[in-house]
């Protein structure tokens, strides 16, 4: 579907998820956002991290879509995601501890891995989902304990799979990134784009 100019996106987009990262994004990209996290169980089933983290954006949409958070009005999208740090076939999680977030750097330090983020975007209207996923993959700096220790002291690592962030102090980290930034930070936007827009939503969004 082409986009049609007499159909103009209101901006509007509902996000079940507690993320502030994926939150900041859409707000840049000139979304008006409200936040409706889901705190879905995370469990994994599937053993290709591109599956996982689509299934589990699916996992958090349909928690949305049975609680007693939906929203009345149906023209409004409703996005939900998950990301995903694979390093050597282990995926690395959000660190429980300053310790676990030490290890974690240590292993990236030098070395490239993979981070994978899935999407699901859901239109009451008609009751159709979109999902997918994308990957981007990222190689640190050779890290001395110095630049871990002082890295780990900012806090960014605190609820950051990997134990960093890219759209923080954690972009000193990285020597180079292949693929996109914000599927690094935790939301493939350009897809989802360009989803609305097969949906004949017109772009840019209005404010």
């Amino acid at each position: 579907m082409n986009p049609d100019p007499e159909k103009p996106f209101t901006g509007k987009i509902i996000l079940a998820s507690a993320s502030p990262a994926r939150k900041r994004i859409l707000e840049q990209a000139g979304f008006r956002v409200s936040v409706i996290p889901t705190f879905a169980d995370e469990e994994l089933v599937h053993a290709f991290p591109g599956d996982s983290v689509e299934h589990l954006a699916k996992h958090k949409l349909s928690v949305m879509l049975e609680s007693d958070k939906m929203p009345a009005d149906t023209a409004i999208p409703i996005l939900t995601a998950d990301t995903m740090v694979v390093f050597n076939d282990e995926i690395f999680g959000k660190p429980e501890n300053y310790r676990e977030a030490y290890a974690m750097l240590s292993a990236l330090s030098g070395n490239t891995h993979s981070v994978y983020s899935g999407y699901a975007v859901y239109f009451p209207d008609d009751q159709i989902t979109y999902s997918g996923w994308d990957r981007a993959d990222i190689s640190f700096f050779s890290l001395t304990k110095k630049e871990i220790e002082e890295y780990l002291q900012s806090g960014e690592w605190d609820q950051a799979a990997g134990a960093y962030r890219i759209q923080g102090i954690g972009m000193c980290l990285i020597s180079s990134i292949k693929g996109s930034y914000f599927t690094v930070a935790g939301l493939p936007i350009h897809e989802i784009f360009g989803i609305l827009r097969e949906r004949g939503f017109y772009f840019p969004p209005i404010n």
